[in-house]
């Protein structure tokens, strides 16, 4: 590498999507066991506006490169690293930030290569989600065959991988709630056997209807708040809830420990990037299991919108408004 600048995207301070800059900062030295890599495509997340706006618990105190999600080219190994091989397109989730950015150091065993399937686009955005939706579904929720499930929030992200595994992973019927009547009537076209208008009906009223009170066995849970709440109530005897995020910011106060042992249920938490830090071989299996679906295309991972990086603040604000239906993406590119 003979440059020693690039452009990464920083806050001086939090706010809003306005305090985002196009910063010049050095190019990173990738460490042992880590890949220096050309981003060519990075998404957001929710994780990203809470940073921005000072409400992540953990984040470091600004100014930093952020952005996690990110699909790009290798083009150094430090040292001792061996694979992927310089000139390979690799994905992935790099907890530590610094993926919103021209180039970014990277451990080795965080990202993976592309199918040849995924365009850079939709590879950009799929490493979390579907590695977390997996995560949620086998690992954590343990779904068998025939069961049915319950995925709120299912236009997004995380929600539409949910989907798109549980039926290629043979659940029962699957319910899938969202927040507009466009938005339930993608999650039809995308396979959910029950779609519903959480800002018109109750959806426990839905699965109480569907299942004749017996509730689910399964709920992917991704919203928090009321909603995680009320989704206790979906959970059938002996059942299991798996919470994967809060995108509204908010706890739920129904949730107590008694809760647990009250209704017969199991509850799960999972943060991907803690086992990406931690323990990144628990992911491996559910790396092996998507890449499979990938290939097959049981797995298509669904972008809303695509941005060009001078307009990283309008992706932002894109997300922020609960427009889009899959992932917000942000393409690198020669010009800011």
């Amino acid at each position: 590498m003979s440059r020693t600048t690039m452009k990464g995207l920083r806050f001086a301070a939090h706010g809003g999507p306005e305090v985002l800059s196009w910063d010049d900062v050095p190019v990173p030295e990738p460490g042992p066991g880590e890949l220096l890599i050309e981003v060519r495509a990075f998404a957001i997340n929710w994780a990203d506006l809470l940073e921005r706006a000072g409400k992540y618990p953990g984040a470091p105190e600004p100014p930093y490169v952020t952005g996690h999600d990110l699909t790009g080219v290798v083009v150094a190994h430090g040292p001792g690293t061996e694979g992927p091989a310089i000139g390979t397109r690799v994905f992935g989730v790099i907890p530590r930030g610094g993926a919103a950015a021209e180039f970014v150091a990277a451990p080795a065993d965080q990202v993976y290569p592309v199918p040849d399937a995924l365009d850079d686009h939709k590879a950009a955005g799929a490493a979390g989600p579907y590695l977390t939706a997996d995560a949620a579904i086998v690992t954590l929720g343990r779904l068998r065959k025939g069961e049915d499930v319950l995925i709120q929030a299912a236009a997004g992200a995380y929600g539409s991988a949910c989907l798109q595994l549980c039926r290629a992973y043979g659940a029962g019927t699957i319910i899938a709630t969202a927040g507009s009547a466009a938005k339930v009537e993608q999650l039809r076209r995308w396979g959910a056997d029950v779609a519903v208008d959480y800002t018109t009906r109750d959806f426990a009223e839905v699965v109480t209807e569907v299942t004749g009170g017996r509730g689910v066995p399964l709920v992917l849970e991704s919203v928090g708040g009321d909603v995680l709440g009320r989704s206790l109530d979906c959970v059938s005897p002996g059942g299991r809830l798996v919470s994967v995020g809060a995108s509204s910011g908010r706890s739920s106060d129904r949730f107590r420990l008694h809760t647990l042992f009250e209704l017969g249920i199991s509850v799960s938490g999972f943060t991907l990037g803690k086992w990406l830090e931690r323990n990144p071989e628990l992911v491996r299996p559910s790396v092996e299991r998507v890449l499979g679906q990938f290939e097959t295309g049981a797995a298509d991972p669904v972008v809303a919108r695509v941005f060009p990086a001078a307009e990283v603040a309008d992706a932002h604000a894109f997300l922020a408004g609960r427009r889009s239906i899959g992932r917000t993406v942000v393409a690198m590119t020669p010009t800011f």
